[in-house]
Order: C-alpha cells, then structure tokens, then sequence
C-alpha cells in the first residue's frame, strides 16, 4: 500500500475518479443482451446461458426442482451456523418494522399510510468467486420480515450445471421455491421482463459484476432496484491507539473480495501507518490463491494509507469517499461519528472488525460503493416496503378548505384540478366564488 503524507482535498478526489474504468464498450454489449431478452424471452435467455454460464443447459433445466431443494445436504455444524446468522439478522432487522399510521384532521378527514410488502422479489446471489450464502441470507431474510410472498433466487449453476447445495438449503430453511441457475446481464433482464418460463418481479437485490451492475441500469424504469453496486471497499480511521495487526487483515479482508475492490487507511501515525503497511507484505505471504494474487493486485490499485495531521482532517476525507464500510479505530470512536455524514455501515473500535458484519452481527451487509453512500443507504426491510398514502375527506372539511385547492388549482392553471372541487362545493351549497 501507497503511503501518501497530507494530501489534498484535491488528490483524494482523484483517487476516487480512478476506481471509475471506461464501460463504453460493456455498456452497449449489456444493453443490448437486456434489450433481446425483453423482445425475445426464452430463446435469447438459453442463448445467453449457453454462451456465458459454465455449463450448457436447456430451458427446462434452468429451474430447481423442488425435489432438489429438499434434499439439499450441509453438515450440522453449517446449519447451526445459519440458524444463528438468521436469528441475528431478524432481530436486528425486526428493528425497523413500521407500524401504519393515521391521524384525524380537526375537521374529521383522515389522512395516513400503509406499509404495503411488495409482492415479487427477485435475489440475485453470485458466485464467480464463491458460494456466496451470506448475501442470500442479507437480501432473504429482510424480505421475509417485510413479508414478500414471491421470493426469486438467481445464480449462476457450477460446471456440472448445479446450484451450491448451501445456497439450497438457505432457499429451504427460508421457504423459497423458485431458484433458477443463471447468472450475469441475461438474469437480471429475466427476471425485471419475464419470459415464457420465468414471471417478472417487482424489484431486484444482490451486488454482482460490472455486468450485473449495468444491466440495474437499464431496468430501472421497468423494474425496482435495491442499488448499481461496485467493488467492495474499506477505509478505515485509526490513531495511535489501534492495533496495526488487526488494521492489516481488515484492510485485506476488503482486498481479497476483488481485484477492483478499494482498502484505505487515514491515520494521524506514522508509526501506524509504517506498521500496517509491514503487516501487509508479510500476511499476504500467509493467503491461499487466487486470494493471495487478487489481494496483492486490489492494493496495488486501490490500497491508500493516507498520512494526516488531525483526526477531523481524516473525517472530512472519509466524507468525501463515503465509503461501503467504515471503521473508527481510535482513543475515542463516538468523537469521530459525531463527524460521520457518509458511510454506509460504521464499526467502532478494535474489536469491531468488519468482516463481522460481513457474516450476520446484524446490520446488513448489501450497502452503496463508489461514494453512493453519500445519498443512499444500505438494504433494509423498508427496501421491501412502500407506502402507500390513503385520505378521506369529510365535507366538515371541504367547506373549511375547499376554497383553497380551487384557488391553487387556477393558480397552476389547471381547470378541471379546480372545478372537481368547486363542484362539490356546489353540491353543498357553500360555493361563494367566481
């Protein structure tokens, strides 16, 4: 990692604009696998599976077979292991359940909202470099709480044309039925428009490639999205009183997801920072590959220790990247936070490293990258809820107000707006206006 002393605000802005490769090219290809999925359904849909999955299958053998869902086996240890993860995150997810709420005007109108789950959820899960379990679980599990009825799984089959049986077992553990094995642009197309084999969705959630990423884009004003994700990033804020071993493994934690994927430490030491960056030469030697060579290649990108003098320099930075994962490694964390206006997910102190968020503390672990942070937030079980506003208007009231929306109405210059309440008026006999 690249130590660099004072920089400017200038410089970290650059750092940013880096991680933003040209997409000309995968942009018009994803397009344009979206656009022929839409117009042509299946047949486009087997193509693309055909020429992009690791194996070739036929449009009867993209979807899982319920027989094959319950029998999925996993040792007993993994199922403890998901029963504690899904306790974990449906406690902290029930958190953030709302209530409908109603009230009454003075004149007896009432207004308020319903809390309405969406009827269709679509989940993407990848697996290019893994079996990926733990973002099922964080989309999942959300979903159910909310109270989703139709929850869809997509991802890409192995090269014997199957689906990891982790990945089954979470889909039986939670109720889900409809797993189909594809992945990439061609998935999300599927699943936003339909085809003959597969019936749309509302709303699609789950990180993927740029490919996955780009094909979000393109959908969006057909279908909902949670977020256009990007590489996995960290940055972390440590003084003098964070432990340079345990900084190391955190920021190679984010480097070993992917090549692209961006580590940064902002610190007020140099000690620390020599420390780290020491820490690093030497831990990667003890990595298995490919973790250890998409490790070194992610920090020789987008690896930054950024040298300041105060810590409030280091949050104004931090503000500026509004990172996917932020850790606050210092004397006195919650000073820090106070300071905090972009980040998707916060760990405070030494202890709270951010792979344990990664694997169910609670907190969702599908959060905004490449500084979306600063206007969006992480998946949450409002992600699979909208609102929906009710009003019933008294006559008590329209005989107060009315007046009023007629007046506002002309105002805009929208006649039929102002005689559909005028005429009510009339029908009261309480119309006094021209």
């Amino acid at each position: 990692m690249r130590i660099i002393k004072n920089p400017s605000v200038e410089e970290v802005s650059k750092l940013i604009e880096s991680r933003k490769s040209d997409v000309a090219g995968t942009e018009e290809l994803v397009k344009s696998i979206v656009e022929n999925i839409r117009k042509n359904g299946d047949s486009a849909l087997i193509e693309y599976v055909n020429r992009y999955e690791k194996c070739k299958l036929t449009i009867d053998d993209l979807k899982v077979s319920q027989e094959q869902i319950n029998q999925a086996q996993v040792s007993e240890e993994f199922e403890r292991l998901i029963d504690e993860f899904i306790s974990r995150l449906e406690s902290y997810h029930r958190l953030q359940l709302k209530a409908d709420k109603w009230m009454l005007t003075d004149n007896g109108s009432l207004l308020g909202y319903m809390n309405v789950p969406l009827e269709s959820v679509g989940i993407y899960v990848p697996s290019g470099k893994g079996v990926y379990f733990s973002t099922l679980l964080m989309c999942a599990v959300p979903a159910k709480i909310a109270g989703v009825e139709r929850i869809v799984i997509a991802t890409p089959p192995n090269e014997y044309g199957s689906v990891s049986e982790m990945i089954l077992y979470i889909a039986k553990r939670l109720g889900i039925s409809e797993i189909y094995k594809m992945g990439g642009a061609h998935a999300i197309a599927s699943l936003a428009y339909g085809t003959q084999t597969i019936r749309r969705v509302d709303k699609i959630v789950g990180p993927g490639n740029k490919y996955v990423a780009l094909a979000k884009k393109f959908i969006i004003e057909d279908c909902g999205i949670d977020s256009i994700a990007g590489p996995s990033e960290v940055l972390i804020i440590a003084d003098e009183s964070a432990n340079p071993r345990f900084l190391a493994w955190d920021l190679m934690s984010q480097a070993e997801h992917d090549e692209d994927a961006m580590s940064v430490l902002i610190t007020t030491s140099e000690q620390i920072a020599l420390a780290v960056q020491e820490n690093i030469e030497r831990y990667l030697q003890a990595l298995n590959e490919p973790n250890r060579t998409r490790a070194k290649t992610s920090l020789e990108k987008n690896g930054y220790i950024l040298l300041v003098d105060d810590l409030s320099k280091a949050a104004e930075f931090s503000n500026l990247i509004a990172p996917e994962h932020l850790e606050i490694v210092t004397q006195e964390p919650y000073v820090i936070l106070k300071q905090i206006k972009n980040a998707g997910s916060v760990f405070l102190g030494n202890f709270s490293s951010e792979p344990i968020g990664d694997y169910g503390i609670g907190p969702n672990h599908v959060l905004p990258t490449f500084s979306t942070a600063r206007f969006s937030s992480g998946l949450s079980v409002s992600d699979f809820v909208k609102k929906v506003f009710v009003t019933q208007v008294t006559s008590q009231e329209l005989v107060r107000s009315g007046e009023q929306y007629v007046k506002l109405a002309r105002l805009e210059g929208f006649e039929a707006h102002a005689m559909a309440v005028q005429i009510r008026l009339e029908e009261l006999g309480v119309w006094k206006g021209n």
